[in-house]
């Protein structure tokens, strides 16, 4: 059975298709925070507190960033 996703990965970058049903735009995100926290606490010291602050202020920025792309209002 082939996945309903496609990987592809290079040096520097992984690049993950996905039909936009599987997945909403929040759990996106929360898979993406994980990434990201996982990163982090594999790089620094950071207390658990720590990183989920900084974790929170990511998810933040990154949604600012894409929430255009999302925004059903300019469709109308």
């Amino acid at each position: 059975m082939k996945a309903p996703y496609e990987i592809e990965a290079d040096q520097d970058s992984i690049t993950i298709r996905l039909p936009r049903t599987l997945a909403d735009d929040e759990a996106l995100l929360r898979f993406l925070d994980h990434l990201t926290m996982q990163d982090i606490r594999q790089r620094s010291h950071l207390s658990e507190d720590d990183a989920e602050m900084l974790a929170a202020e990511v998810k933040h920025d990154a949604w600012q960033r894409v929430r255009h792309l999302f925004d059903d209002s300019d469709a109308e």
